[in-house]
């Protein structure tokens, strides 16, 4: 495939976006997005500059995955003229067109939007991912017209499209590229169609936009269904277009692309927008190539996260023999563990009182998704080839529906103390709850070898704040029975000997917004 050098130092202060992505996977830095990036953007009037705002699926990334992540707004600039144009990525992951204005480290990269972009511009405008997280600090309404406030097309039009209009720039609409479906299922919430609750109504967020761009005269590029057509034609070999957090090919990330996902995502877009903007068809390479699957090439500095038993007990919470607590894999960020409104692992008089984001659930801390997980752990450490049993019960304070958000007990086979790390996705047995959004949520699940694997709820009541639950862990041999409520126990073959072959760690923990007490702890070593 034929390439062409991104840009020059005069055009971003640190590096292009294509050569940060390198220098981001050879620092194999643990930690979460937002990338940091300080911009030096160009003011030859001969160039036109290529602004993209959008979320984790455009973003740029320090990613410690086997096949990292690569946000489709970093390989753009490949199928650009350079000496006609220059692409200045400001998406930031986990943004949604709401956050990315009042989050403070995208708010930066949105005013340089507003500070910066000029007649003959362009600015691709990438969000929907997000903005169905039913969360009040990212959540827009795909229903309601741009003039409706807090609609997904208000949002889009107010805070985007109009600063490019007023600008004398031309806008674009994207729709979000769909989830990777192994079954082949692009409906329902791969194709970011949402059911909503009681608090936050669901809809079809690239239909929401498809028809802004059609009220307003403004060009859309769908996404949405270029990549549902694509992932049909090619099946399951979509898979090698998505990022991979371990060399388990079970930890495929369903819904960030690799290195060559993005290229081939980029490449769609641009000559699907060229064949509808004359003014961008010019800024194009002359029949640029497709990428080549040659692209999706390993992490040469990817490390197996977390192996062995940690030394040291936390400097952040207190806790008693044999208790330790601890906050760690893809948490927030590093600086969040200590603060004690986002997290907290304290010991009572009758067990321990935890919370994972603030407690009246506004702000998240932490996640379960199919790829990575943020938790604070509340734990024993017991000897591997021991059986036990652990039991409590959990009385929820506060709790805020999202399918990311959990508490209960759990064993695994890995802790890390304190440690902010995105690569986090060992094996592990859960008795709790997730996907609290669904119709099927979960009573007890697991991740085996990177993937998550669920069963769903029969008879309890969705969590909500003064539940009251029992909930335990029981481990005879290789089998582990999960129990929730007064759901039939489960039954969970994984194998918690990956990361530590020597101890598995039991105990307690929160998830995002889930605010718990658990008393009545029982623990039997067998």
């Amino acid at each position: 495939m034929k390439k062409l050098l991104l840009l020059t130092t005069t055009i971003f202060l640190i590096a292009s976006t294509a050569f940060a992505q390198s220098k981001e996977i050879a620092a194999n830095e643990k930690t979460e997005a937002p990338v940091e990036t300080a911009f030096q953007i160009p003011t030859d009037k001969k160039i036109a500059r290529v602004f993209i705002v959008g979320d984790s699926t455009a973003s740029p990334f320090n990613d410690p995955y086997y096949l990292p992540r690569y946000g489709f707004g970093t390989k753009v600039q490949d199928y650009l003229l350079s000496k006609k144009a220059a692409v200045v990525n400001l998406a930031v992951s986990g943004r949604s067109s709401v956050s990315f204005i009042t989050d403070a480290s995208s708010a930066k990269n949105y005013a340089l939007l507003k500070e910066n972009i000029r007649k003959g511009d362009f600015l691709i405008i990438a969000f929907g991912h997000n903005d169905e997280k039913l969360e009040a600090e990212r959540y827009s309404d795909p229903n309601g017209n741009k003039e409706t406030k807090g609609s997904f097309k208000y949002s889009l039009y107010e805070n985007y499209v109009k600063i490019a209009q007023n600008a004398k720039a031309t806008p674009i609409l994207v729709t979000p590229i769909v989830r990777y479906s192994p079954e082949g299922d692009y409906s329902g919430a791969n194709a970011h169609i949402t059911t909503g609750n009681e608090e936050y109504a669901g809809g079809d967020y690239a239909k929401a936009i498809r028809e802004l761009g059609s009220e307003i005269g403004v060009t859309v590029v769908d996404q949405t269904e270029n990549t549902k057509q694509l992932y049909e034609s090619i099946g399951s070999e979509a898979a090698l277009l998505h990022a991979q957090n371990s060399k388990n090919e079970k930890s495929l990330d369903k819904t960030h692309l690799n290195v060559y996902g993005a290229s081939k995502i980029a490449y769609m877009l641009v000559t699907d927008l060229a064949n509808k903007d004359k003014k961008f068809k010019k800024l194009v390479i002359k029949n640029p190539l497709e990428p080549s699957v040659e692209l999706r090439v390993p992490n040469p500095n990817y490390v197996e996260p977390g192996t062995g038993a940690p030394t040291a007990k936390s400097s952040v919470f207190t806790t008693t023999e044999p208790w330790w607590a601890s906050v760690f894999g893809d948490c927030g960020g590093q600086g969040k563990i200590a603060n004690p409104d986002l997290y907290e692992i304290t010991e009572t008089a009758t067990g321990v009182s935890m919370h994972s984001g603030s407690k009246d659930c506004k702000t998240a801390a932490g996640k379960i998704s199919s790829a990575t997980d943020g938790i604070a752990f509340y734990f024993q450490q017991i000897a591997a080839d021991k059986d036990f049993s652990i039991s409590a019960t959990a009385t929820v304070i506060n709790i805020k529906a999202n399918n990311q958000v959990s508490f209960g007990i759990m064993a695994r086979d890995n802790v890390l103390i304190d440690t902010a790390d995105s690569g986090v996705s060992t094996n592990y047995v859960a008795a709790g709850p997730l996907k609290l959004t669904a119709a099927d949520w979960k009573s007890t699940f697991a991740r085996d070898g990177g993937a998550l694997v669920e069963t769903a709820a029969q008879v309890e009541s969705v969590p909500s704040a003064n539940t009251v639950v029992e909930i335990s862990l029981v481990k005879e041999g290789n089998i582990i029975r999960a129990k929730y409520g007064n759901e039939e126990a489960k039954e969970y073959t994984v194998d918690l000997t990956q990361a530590d072959k020597d101890n598995i760690y039991i105990g307690f923990y929160t998830v995002r917004n889930a605010v718990v007490d658990f008393s009545n702890i029982k623990v039997e070593i067998k």
